[in-house]
C-alpha cells in the first residue's frame, strides 16, 4: 500500500472500471488518500499511482468481521473502505462515485473548522406539527423548487414548500458532522422525476450560483446520498450501507437511519453549494424505477416511524442495535442488516472508534425570543433561491427582464393613484431590454451583487416597493432590522405586499438602537455565507440607489468617504463614542481570538498605509483621537474586504461604536472610492427639497422617505414625476442623459 499522507482525510470509492480520468483526479489530491474498493467484476490488473486499493483477496486478508458477510456484486461492499480509513486514522471521509468530478472549490468547499456561522433549518414552532413541516428539500432552497432528492417522499411533494418561519442565523455553531454537496448536471434525482424530465442524454440542470450553505437542526428530515458527501469522525458510526435493499435504495435507507443516531447526540447534517459535476453513467429509469420501489413505497413511513421513536438505552451503540432491530421488525430491511449493524460496531470498538455520546440538546441554537438581548448568537432569518440560470431557456435573461418590466409595471399603477400616468404602455419587450441590459456593464456586474437595505426601525412599510424597484438587478436584496411580519402586515398601508423571494435578517431593537449600530447588518449578511458574489451594497431603507451608475466594484465605495476631519461630534457622545472606542481597545488588549487580533494588525497597518498615523504610532492612538466622521446611508464593500470587514465591524458593535464613527475608522484602513457627488448626495438640513437636489448623476441619495408616500396625492405624485421618471426613462427606455464617475477619476484622501 501506499504511503499514507497527512491531514487525515480520506475518499473511498468502489468501482468495477479501469481508472477513469476523475479517479486520477481523486488520486492526485496532496492531502487526500484514496480507497477504491474492488468486488468480483473488477479488473485482476487494476492499478493506479498513489492509491489503496483493496482488492477481492486483500479484502478478506483484513481482521473486519463484516468482511465475511457482505455480499459481491454490491455496492455494499464500500463499507469494508470506510472500516479501513478509519482504521487508518481518517478523521474526514469524503464518499463519492466514479462517475463524480469535482467542480469550482470542490473538496475546499466543504467546512473543516469546528464552529461556523450560517444558516439553520429548524423545526416548526406550531404544537403537533405534521411531518411535512419537519421535512426539508434541499433542491428548493438552492433554486429548483420543481425538483426533489432521491429519497424524499412522493407523498408530500405536491404541498411541501420548506416553510417561511423555519430558518435562524446563528454566528457561531457546531459545524455539522455530515455534509452533503450539490451536484450540478445531473444531481441525484428519483426515477419518477427523470422519466418526467430527463431526455435521452439525462438530465442538465444547475443550482442557484449564491445560495449558501444550510444546517438542518435535530429533528428535521431530508434524503441524502453517498456521491458527493463528506463525514466527520464524529459520524463514522453511521457509515454503514446496508445490504438488504436495491442499489438504489441503500445509500437513502442507510441516511434515515443515520439523521435519527446522529440527532441523539445533538449532531446535524447539512447540504452545501454546489462543489462536484456528475455526467451520469447509463442508466435504465424504468430499471431505475424498480429499483426504487420501495423508496416511493416506504421513505414517508421510515420517516414517520423514525420521528416517533425513541431510544430506551444510555449509549449509542446500543441505541443502534435497537433501532436496526426495529428496522428489521418493520420491514424496512431484511434482519442480515441487524446482523451486519452489530459486526460493524464490533468492527469499530475493535479499532478503538470513539462514539459520540447521548446529548440531544440544542437550545443554543434556537433564534433567540428576547427582543431587549443585545447581540444575540441566533436570530429569526429567511431567505430563499430563484433558479438565476434556467439550463432550458434560451435566452436567461428573458425571465429576469420580465420580472423588470411586471414589477415596475405595478409600480406606475401606484403611481396612477396619486394621478401620473407618463408609464403607460411604455415598456419595451422583454427580449429587446434583455439584449440592452446584457450590454450594460454596471447592470451586468449588480447581477453579481448583494444589496442589503437596512431600517433602523421597526419595518412598517415599503418592503414590497423597494422589491419591485430593486429586486431583479441583483444576486439578491436582503432586508435587515426589527422585523415583526403580523405587525407589518397591519401596517403596510399604502405600498404593495413583499414579494418573493423575500429574504430578511432580524436585528432587534436593542441591537439596531435606531440605526446607530446598523453596520452590524452587512457582518450578520457576510455569515450567512453567500457564494460566488462580487460584493455587497448597504443602503438605509430611506435612502434611493441610482442602480445605473457605475462604481468601481474592486475597492470599497462610500459616497463621502473620510469627513468632517477635526470634528467631534459624536465621540462625547455618551456609550457609543469614546466610551466604546476605550471599550473596543480593552478588548483587544485581552482577547485571545485570532481573527479579531488579525483584522486589528490590518486595521493598524491600513492606518500607517493611508497617512492617519505615523510609523511609530497604534491604532490605539487614532481610536482616541476622537475626531472625525462618515456620514453611511449607502456604501459598497467587495468581495476582497468583507471578510475584514465583518471581523472589524463586530468588534466595534460589540462594543457599541456609533456607525458614523465605526464606518469612518474602516474607511481609513482601505483604499476606497468616493462618489462624483460627494455630500450633495445628503439632504440633512433641505429634506423638503429633494426633488430639487435630486440627480440622476448621482449614485445615490438620502434621505427620500417613503414615509411620505403613503397616500396618493401630491407627493406621492413628485416621487413618481422625479425619482421613478427618471428610472424609467434610464433602465426601460435607454435614456443616457446622465454621467458616471470614472474608475480612474480622482478620490478624495485614501480613496
Amino acid at each position: 500500500m501506499p504511503k499514507i499522507k497527512p491531514g487525515n482525510k480520506w475518499i473511498v470509492v468502489t468501482s468495477i472500471s479501469y481508472p477513469t480520468k476523475d479517479m486520477e483526479r481523486l488520486a492526485s489530491f496532496d492531502d487526500w488518500n484514496l480507497v477504491v474498493v474492488a468486488d468480483t467484476k473488477t479488473p485482476a490488473d487494476w492499478k493506479l499511482e498513489n492509491v489503496h486499493f483493496l482488492s477481492v483477496d486483500y479484502q478478506n486478508s483484513l481482521d473486519f468481521q463484516i468482511v465475511h458477510y457482505l455480499p459481491y456484486k454490491s455496492y455494499t461492499r464500500k463499507n469494508i473502505g470506510y472500516l479501513y480509513a478509519i482504521s487508518n486514522g481518517a478523521e474526514w471521509i469524503y464518499d463519492t462515485d466514479d462517475d463524480n468530478k469535482p467542480y469550482g472549490l470542490g473538496l475546499k468547499q466543504f467546512n473543516y473548522e469546528q464552529e461556523m456561522s450560517g444558516l439553520r433549518y429548524t423545526t416548526s414552532t406550531i404544537q403537533n406539527q405534521s411531518i411535512i413541516e419537519k421535512l426539508f428539500n434541499p433542491y428548493r432552497f438552492f433554486g429548483l423548487d420543481k425538483m426533489w432528492p432521491r429519497g424524499f417522499p412522493l407523498e408530500y411533494i405536491k404541498h411541501h414548500n420548506n416553510g417561511e418561519d423555519r430558518q435562524v442565523l446563528c454566528s457561531k455553531m457546531k459545524r455539522s458532522a455530515v455534509q452533503q454537496g450539490l451536484v450540478h448536471h445531473d444531481p441525484d434525482v428519483d426515477a419518477v422525476y427523470r422519466l418526467l424530465n430527463a431526455d435521452q442524454k439525462g438530465l442538465d440542470e444547475r443550482f442557484n450560483k449564491f445560495a449558501p450553505s444550510i444546517l438542518l437542526e435535530p429533528g428535521t428530515y431530508a434524503p441524502w446520498n453517498s456521491q458527493n458527501t463528506l463525514f466527520h469522525k464524529s459520524a463514522f458510526h453511521i457509515l454503514m450501507l446496508p445490504t438488504t435493499v436495491s442499489f438504489r435504495t441503500t445509500d437513502i435507507w442507510r441516511s434515515f437511519f443515520a439523521q435519527k443516531i446522529l440527532h441523539l447526540s445533538g449532531l446535524a447534517i447539512s447540504f452545501i453549494p454546489v462543489n462536484a459535476v456528475q455526467f451520469r453513467n447509463s442508466h435504465n429509469f424504468l430499471k431505475d424505477f424498480q429499483d426504487e420501489r420501495q423508496v416511493y413505497e416506504d421513505s414517508g413511513k421510515i420517516i414517520r416511524y423514525l420521528d416517533n421513536w425513541e431510544c430506551g438505552h444510555l449509549d449509542i451503540p446500543n441505541c443502534m442495535r435497537q433501532l436496526a432491530k426495529d428496522f428489521t421488525d418493520n420491514g424496512f430491511w431484511k434482519e442480515d442488516d441487524q446482523f451486519l449493524i452489530d459486526l460493524y460496531i464490533e468492527d469499530l470498538l475493535k479499532i478503538n472508534y470513539e462514539f459520540a455520546i447521548l446529548d440531544n440538546n440544542t437550545s443554543s441554537y434556537k433564534a433567540s425570543a428576547n427582543e431587549t438581548e443585545f447581540n444575540a448568537n441566533c436570530r429569526r432569518a429567511q431567505f430563499e433561491f430563484d433558479l438565476t440560470y434556467p439550463v432550458n431557456s434560451t435566452e436567461p435573461a428573458i425571465i429576469r427582464t420580465e420580472q423588470k418590466i411586471k414589477h415596475f409595471g405595478q409600480i406606475s399603477k401606484w403611481c396612477t393613484e396619486a394621478g401620473f400616468n407618463n408609464f403607460t404602455n411604455s415598456f419595451p419587450s422583454a427580449q429587446e431590454l434583455a439584449e440592452r441590459h446584457s450590454k450594460s456593464y454596471v447592470l451586468k456586474n449588480n447581477l453579481n451583487n448583494v444589496l442589503l437595505i437596512v431600517n433602523n426601525y421597526p419595518w412598517k412599510w415599503g418592503i414590497g416597493h423597494l422589491q419591485r424597484l430593486y429586486q431583479p438587478y441583483f444576486a439578491s436584496v436582503v432586508f435587515c432590522g426589527s422585523y415583526y411580519p403580523d405587525t407589518y402586515q397591519k401596517t403596510n398601508q399604502g405600498f404593495a405586499e413583499t414579494i418573493k423571494p423575500f429574504n430578511f435578517i432580524h436585528m432587534n431593537p436593542a441591537e439596531i438602537y435606531q440605526g446607530f449600530l446598523g453596520y452590524h447588518c452587512l457582518t450578520l449578511l457576510h455569515e450567512v455565507g453567500f457564494q460566488n458574489v462580487q460584493g455587497y451594497y448597504f443602503m438605509a431603507d430611506d435612502a434611493h440607489f441610482n442602480i445605473w451608475q457605475r462604481i468601481d466594484f474592486k475597492r470599497v465605495h462610500h459616497l463621502g468617504g473620510v469627513e468632517f476631519i477635526g470634528s467631534k461630534d459624536w465621540w462625547t457622545y455618551p456609550v457609543y463614542g469614546l466610551a466604546a472606542a476605550e471599550r473596543v481597545l480593552d478588548e483587544i488588549e485581552n482577547t485571545i481570538d485570532v481573527r479579531k487580533l488579525e483584522a486589528w494588525d490590518k486595521f493598524e497597518n491600513g492606518l500607517k498605509t493611508y497617512g492617519y498615523i505615523q510609523p511609530n504610532q497604534t491604532a490605539a492612538d487614532d481610536l482616541l483621537n476622537g475626531t472625525s466622521r462618515s456620514i453611511s446611508d449607502f456604501f459598497y464593500v467587495p468581495q476582497s474586504e468583507i471578510g475584514y470587514y465583518s471581523v472589524l465591524m463586530r468588534l466595534f458593535f460589540e462594543n457599541k461604536l456609533f456607525l458614523e464613527l465605526a464606518v469612518n475608522r474602516f474607511l481609513r484602513s482601505v483604499r476606497h472610492q468616493t462618489s462624483k457627488s460627494l455630500n450633495a448626495s445628503y439632504l440633512w438640513f433641505d429634506r423638503d427639497h429633494w426633488a430639487e437636489k435630486y440627480s440622476v448623476d448621482m449614485v445615490a441619495m438620502h434621505p427620500i422617505k417613503l414615509s411620505m408616500f403613503r397616500s396618493p396625492g401630491p407627493k406621492r405624485f413628485k416621487y413618481c414625476n422625479v425619482i421613478l421618471k427618471s428610472w424609467h426613462d434610464i433602465v426601460f427606455n435607454n435614456s443616457s442623459n446622465y454621467t458616471t464617475k470614472g474608475d480612474n477619476e480622482p478620490d478624495v484622501m485614501n480613496g
